[in-house]
């Protein structure tokens, strides 16, 4: 019997089912927030830091805005994630990307129960994406709020004249350079800049009003508000712990006391 002969002729065989078992097992490596689960659970997403595109950070790469909105289209298309919780500790980041996680969530909400949660910090633009959740509650040593928009302008003029320096900028138009740090804004540059906050704190101001009718003026004043103030303001729907808020998500998707709550993880960065 020429089990050698027979062992090689198998072989084309035993390499094709190995290199689909590798392709298999990088692909979870790669994707370990796709989810494996045939009966109805909850889906958490993990909302981290500042929310921005993703960039380079002094400590590497960032989780970018993209990844939590993948995760949010990834919950959206799954049958058996039948409720969305998003557990939030963000001071908010720039107006683009915390109105593209807003609309992803907007979304969401559209198909499935969706319950912001501020576990430590839900503020700013992290609080103009929690807005179109079904329910918003908080934790009671969280902060929310801090509805607004700000941008800082910091000029070096001064001290280069003290120093010496002379900065020459060749530019345009008179605007090109608005913002330089190597020259004091002027008063009409300064009027530009106002007007941008505006528009995209009314935006910002309309959404809020949009999904929080019963809010008042005190909360566009930009302050943060410590939970029971939240409530009283009408930025959450209750003060709670994250396992009531859990409990509240299934209550919401009509699921049972032991539905699993399963977190989609964000893809490492590359």
């Amino acid at each position: 019997m020429d089990l050698a002969g027979k062992l090689w002729r198998k072989l084309p065989l035993i390499l094709i089912i190995a290199s689909v078992a590798l392709g298999l097992a990088l692909l979870l490596l790669r994707h370990p927030s796709i989810p494996t689960y045939t009966t109805p659970y909850i889906a958490e997403i993990r909302i981290r830091g500042a929310l921005d595109y993703s960039a380079a950070s002094l400590l590497g790469v960032t989780i970018g805005v993209e990844e939590y909105i993948r995760l949010v289209k990834q919950a959206a298309s799954d049958p058996f994630a039948k409720a969305v919780i998003i557990v939030f500790d963000s001071p908010g980041g720039t107006v683009a990307a915390s109105y593209d996680l807003y609309e992803a969530v907007r979304e969401l909400a559209r198909e499935k129960p969706v319950v912001a949660y501020a576990r430590n910090l839900m503020a700013s633009g992290a609080y103009l994406a929690a807005l179109p959740a079904s329910r918003i509650y908080a934790s009671p040593a969280s902060l929310v709020g801090s509805v607004g928009v700000y941008t800082t302008v910091i000029s070096v003029e001064g001290l280069l004249s003290k120093l010496g320096v002379v900065t020459y900028t060749i530019k345009s138009g008179s605007m090109k350079d608005i913002g330089s740090m190597y020259r004091n804004m002027t008063p009409a540059e300064q009027r530009v800049m106002e007007g941008i906050i505006a528009e995209y704190f009314n935006l910002f101001k309309e959404k809020v009003l949009e999904h929080r009718q019963s809010v008042g003026e005190e909360v566009f004043t930009g302050r943060p508000f410590a939970p029971r103030e939240a409530l009283a303001a009408g930025l959450v729907d209750g003060v709670m712990s994250y396992e009531e808020a859990v409990d509240r998500t299934r209550e919401l998707a009509g699921l049972p006391p032991e539905a699993p709550v399963i977190e989609l993880k964000p893809r490492p960065p590359s």
